[in-house]
């Protein structure tokens, strides 16, 4: 081990010392000894690892995890990513340094950017600084344990386990998202400043008086007077300034306010102007003996964030958020990215999907998050890592919010991207605590709106509020509807904006071929392979894609119905979906148009995602999706703009379109210009659809000057005034009785509709399962259907391979057949989709031969309400054409004791 301190000497020796304004730093990335303490030897006072030479080596920045250090699992967790090598506990990470004799008179710092989650520093064999912040990065003071000129041995721990009795699911630090990793990421360095530094830097915009209001906090060890001057520069894009301030006092922190005029050329940042300014301050004093020099910088934007009547304002106007939550996913490294290369990545996506906020959910981000989001517009909702029970009485947990609170404000307080703060998730417990904490945070910093929770009890100091609910009604938007003149404005209009909480969730099934893609990543989806070979071993192994598309394509249906019915709420404050990439932690939630990965899985383009969530989108309100032929549609069309500016001389235009893409219809609505910040009523229009003999799905577009486009499908179908009637091949029945079992025991052919409430099963629904079946195991525990629409059964149901609204009627008066004992190559030709933990064969309607005959079932209401429900009666009426024609003649044969298992008696 002698070579290897030798070997740290020499690097050491070979660092560059940087210098601004006479600070100077030791970059300390590299190989350091290491070593884990499962035992907790620290605790136990028994010769605690600090008092040795370690014996391993780690490079650092990073983790574990990367080393293959801890347990190895040999599990497959079914409710999460599994980690491939779990540790939780001390590990320890040391270093013999050599403080250079020049930083004699300095103050000394060992800087960790990102930590996880408790680091403490012996230096040699005394603990002389612990640090507990999870959201920032950790920055001991050194200075008076260490000597310049003197090698010292610097032994850091990182504990990785809960320090204080807070929520195991919040983001921050859980096994269900990103792992609960131990390691040091990002910068990793020793600083040497002088004793007259700048210790925080903070700027607040004043938009009216085109100035910065400059607070700065000076911290002086000379214990004597100084004087001297901050040179603040302000620098953009084509614009630069200066200002000179006089400094003097002798206090140990000497607080500095001055207000900068800059000028008429200064720019706003907001979403589509994302102006950034950088503000660097020249700091030189004395005393009588000697000279100082600091230099600190901030990145800001001129901002200002009000609370309006509905809406957040940005710089006076308001805004609609439209938003996605960041749940800390990153399965390719196991922790949250400190370079702004995949910031970048994430808010470019944010932008090509027509997002323009990110809540951080139970979570603070690293500051490349920051910065990015600053340099593209993307506004942030920032949370402590605070979930359920965490507001309870507890008093050291107390404390701990208390500082990492006011933590996250010192911080990244300047970004202005960092618009909203909310205490946590979804908090229960005492809310005396929770108001303290928000009143506290508005009185610190004016630079954003403070919430006290998501989802829970509002304090008397909230500036905007995230729910499910208000006291006038639900605010949510879980799935749509085959109509869209509906929205959330009457429930949304209270005291303070609202911001619909966590809209979306309808689950996707697992596309199984992302296994491998977590080949070089801290943690497999051990998961996806149980689900796997159970759909395998249940038959079905070769339907998981077709699963998947089908399920995924109902997703964006709901998906687009969701948001649309947001944007028509102009009285919302706006949306945060759960969430356009997946969420692998609490049950496994696919819910996303993106994958855990951030990449696309090839359901939606950004193009189309943009069509109905944007900063504009032509809406349309009409009635219901499924028509008669002798009807008229009414649609009444709607512009959201909350764009940069409204339009001018709008050309709108509507029109009619068949699946071949041929315009039968279309139509202007009047040449108007369109205001913006809200949602704008532009016309009705209106046309018959007598015309239309034949079923036909059809699409009613709606487009402003010809570059805004939106489009909805609607289907439309004659009377068929007969239906259900036999012959003497055809015998249409709702009971399996002796009548029908002759017709089929004389090769002639069967439709049983057994009633609904006839038939053992499972509830039918139209939506995907909410979230995820794990987690939320309530009943039907379906995502959709496949229909095997290639099939001639459906050859007058005009039907894609997936359910959309003119689907919804007739699933929501069916009943879910399990087929799990049927042969396992019949296939139900409405095939339900089983939860992915169970992944049982379903079916609403199937065929088979039984006792030489032909038997179809559908287990369909085909007597309720039956005037009022055009798309059942077509598809009756494709299935009576089939049945009746020589194409009907099912191959696989069933046993009766299989018919009889699913009917009631």
């Amino acid at each position: 081990m002698q070579c290897l301190k030798i070997v740290f000497t020499v690097l050491l020796l070979l660092q560059v010392f940087t210098a601004k304004g006479q600070t100077q730093t030791i970059d300390l990335s590299g190989v350091w000894r290491f070593q884990t303490d499962v035992m907790d030897f620290r605790r136990g006072s028994l010769s605690p690892r600090y008092n040795h030479e370690l014996q391993e080596t780690i490079t650092l920045p990073g983790i574990t995890d990367d080393y293959k250090i801890g347990y190895k699992v040999p599990y497959k967790y079914i409710d999460r990513l599994t980690r491939k090598y779990e540790y939780m506990g001390p590990a320890w990470y040391q270093r013999d340094i050599e403080i250079p004799k020049e930083w004699k008179g300095k103050r000394i710092f060992m800087y960790f950017e990102r930590t996880h989650w408790l680091s403490s520093i012996y230096v040699d064999t005394k603990e002389v600084s612990k640090i507990d912040y999870i959201s920032i990065p950790h920055n001991h003071d050194l200075t008076d344990f260490v000597t310049p000129g003197k090698t010292h041995r610097f032994t850091v721990c990182i504990d990785n386990r809960y320090q204080y009795n807070t929520h195991k699911w919040n983001h921050a630090h859980t096994e269900f998202t990103q792992i609960n990793w131990n390691g040091i990421l990002g910068e990793i360095k020793l600083v040497a400043i002088d004793p007259v530094y700048i210790d925080d830097l903070q700027v607040y915009p004043d938009i009216a008086d085109n100035s910065i209001k400059v607070k700065m906090q000076v911290n002086n060890y000379t214990k004597k007077e100084v004087t001297g001057t901050a040179t603040f520069n302000i620098n953009g894009e084509n614009y630069t300034i200066n200002k000179e301030v006089a400094i003097n006092g002798n206090d140990s922190v000497i607080s500095i306010e001055d207000v900068i005029q800059l000028g008429k050329n200064i720019k706003l940042w907001d979403e589509f102007n994302p102006n950034i300014y950088k503000i660097t301050c020249q700091l030189n004093t004395s005393t009588d003996k000697a000279k100082y020099q600091h230099e600190k910088s901030a990145d800001f934007g001129m901002r200002e964030v009000k609370q309006g009547k509905n809406h957040v304002l940005i710089n006076n106007r308001p805004v609609h958020l439209r938003g996605n939550v960041e749940n800390a996913v990153f399965p390719k490294t196991g922790y949250a990215p400190v370079e702004d290369a995949e910031w970048e990545r994430i808010m470019l996506l944010m932008k090509d999907y027509g997002l323009n906020h990110l809540r951080f959910h139970s979570w603070c981000p690293p500051k490349a998050a920051f910065r990015m989001a600053d340099k593209h517009g993307i506004y942030f909702e920032v949370e402590m890592p605070m979930w359920g029970k965490d507001a309870e009485p507890d008093e050291a947990r107390y404390n701990f919010f208390r500082r990492e609170m006011r933590a996250i404000l010192k911080e990244y307080g300047n970004h202005p991207s960092f618009v909203l703060y909310c205490n946590g998730n979804e908090i229960t417990g005492n809310f005396d605590f929770i108001e303290e904490l928000t009143a506290a945070g508005r009185e610190l910093d004016s630079r954003h709106l403070f919430s006290g929770s998501t989802a829970r009890t509002r304090v008397k100091s909230d500036q905007y509020y995230v729910s499910q609910q208000t006291n006038k009604g639900p605010v949510k938007v879980y799935e749509g509807m085959p109509n869209t003149d509906w929205d959330r404005n009457k429930e949304s209009d209270v005291d303070v904006p609202v911001i619909s909480h966590e809209s979306g969730q309808r689950c996707v099934y697992p596309d199984f071929r992302e296994i491998e893609k977590y080949a070089n990543s801290p943690v497999e989806a051990r998961n996806f392979e149980v689900f796997r070979d159970m759909l395998k071993a249940n038959g079905m192994g070769d339907q998981a894609y077709d699963f998947f598309k089908a399920s995924g394509a109902l997703t964006i249906v709901e998906y687009k119905a969701v948001i649309e019915a947001l944007l028509r709420s102009s009285k919302s404050a706006g949306f945060q979906l759960l969430s356009i990439n997946d969420f692998p932690g609490q049950g496994y939630a696919p819910v996303g148009i993106l994958d855990p990965f951030w990449d696309s899985k090839g359901l939606v383009t950004p193009e189309k995602f943009r069509e109905f969530c944007a900063p504009t989108v032509a809406l349309l309100r009409y009635e219901k999706s499924s028509y008669f032929n002798d009807e008229i549609f009414t649609g009444n069309a709607e512009i959201y703009n909350f764009s940069n500016s409204g339009i001018k001389n709008a050309k709108i235009k509507w029109s009619l379109t068949d699946s071949n893409g041929k315009t039968l219809k279309k139509g202007n609505l009047k040449t108007q210009t369109i205001g913006n910040d809200d949602v704008f009523p532009v016309g009705e229009f209106t046309f018959d659809l007598k015309r239309i003999t034949s079923p036909q799905q059809l699409t009613v577009h709606l487009s402003v000057n010809d570059n805004i486009k939106n489009s909805w499908n609607i289907w439309v179908y004659p009377k068929n005034e007969t239906l259900m009637t036999s012959t003497d091949d055809v015998l249409y029945t709702t009971v399996y009785d002796d009548k029908a079992k002759q017709q089929l025991a004389q090769g002639k052919n069967v439709v049983l509709l057994p009633a609904p409430n006839k038939v053992k099963g499972r509830k039918s629904v139209f939506h995907n399962h909410f979230w995820n079946p794990i987690m939320f195991a309530w009943p039907p525990m379906t995502i959709g259907c496949l229909i095997h629409n290639d099939q001639p059964v459906f050859n007058d149901f005009v039907t894609s391979y997936h359910t959309d609204w003119q689907w919804w009627d007739i699933l929501n008066n069916a009943k879910v057949i399990e087929m799990q004992n049927s042969p396992q190559e019949l296939r139900p030709f409405i095939q339900v989709i089983d939860a992915y933990d169970n992944n049982q064969k379903l079916g609403i309607g199937f065929e088979a031969k039984v006792n030489g005959g032909n038997l179809l079932v559908l287990a369909v209401d085909t007597k309720k309400d039956m005037e009022n429900r055009p798309a059942t009666r077509q598809l009756l009426e494709s299935i009576d054409k089939y049945v009746k024609s020589d194409k009907f003649n099912p191959q696989v044969k069933v046993e009766e004791s299989f018919i009889q298992s699913f009917l009631m008696k």
